[in-house]
């Protein structure tokens, strides 16, 4: 494969871009220091673009986070993901956050994993990763939420960030602590490939939000 392709990941908060040119991993933007604490897409991919020495033109395909998580964020990457992939007439696929921290956790740990994040307080999305594959994709509340980690913290690794203490002066129980929020570049060139290779192309994603999965039950 010989796609020159724009990987774009913010759900987290955190700002990441990659560049590559098939499997082989051009540019990340996590090593590049002068980038650090930046929140301007723009900026982000002309560097990434500068630094793989490729421009707009050579983009083949535009892989973008669509979350769940912090939805301003999000909704401002996968704009720009949009309008440019409309504007250059190339596929833009959305990847769920949870499919990119759950590969990356069960790349390192060799378990499932359990994906959670902080939805409107006092809810929080949840998944399940295992087998390369995302199950039990949900909107939960606290109760919901626990009930999920106890069922699994004895088998499976955990992704994402949560707290279920609503008073800063409260002592919370403890819980699993999750082992990275945020996926690595390799990591999500991995499934943002596999992605492809299915064939579901589109030119307009959009994120991931409360009202677009359903309630654990």
């Amino acid at each position: 494969m010989n796609m020159v392709s724009l990987l774009l990941q913010n759900s987290s908060g955190v700002m990441s871009v990659g560049v590559a040119h098939g499997e082989k991993l051009l540019f990340d933007s996590m090593s590049d220091i002068d980038l650090a604490g930046s929140r301007n897409v723009e900026l982000y991919v002309k560097a990434a673009l500068l630094n793989s020495d490729k421009a707009v033109a050579d983009l083949g395909c535009i892989f973008v986070d669509i979350g769940p998580g912090g939805l301003g964020a999000t909704r401002t990457t996968v704009a720009f993901a949009n309008a440019l992939g409309f504007a250059k007439k190339i596929p833009v696929i959305g990847i769920n956050a949870f499919e990119l921290i759950g590969y990356h956790v069960g790349h390192l740990e060799q378990k499932p994993v359990v994906c959670i994040r902080p939805a409107a307080r006092p809810n929080h999305y949840l998944g399940l990763y295992e087998g390369q594959n995302l199950t039990d994709f949900s909107y939960a509340d606290i109760q919901d939420a626990q009930v999920f980690i106890r069922r699994h913290q004895n088998t499976a690794a955990f992704a994402g960030k949560f707290s279920f203490r609503t008073d800063e002066s409260e002592l919370e129980e403890p819980w699993p602590l999750p082992i990275a929020n945020v996926a690595s570049m390799a990591s999500f060139l991995h499934v943002a490939l596999k992605k492809y290779q299915l064939g579901n192309w589109t030119m307009r994603v959009f994120p991931v939000t409360e009202s677009s999965i359903r309630n654990v039950r």
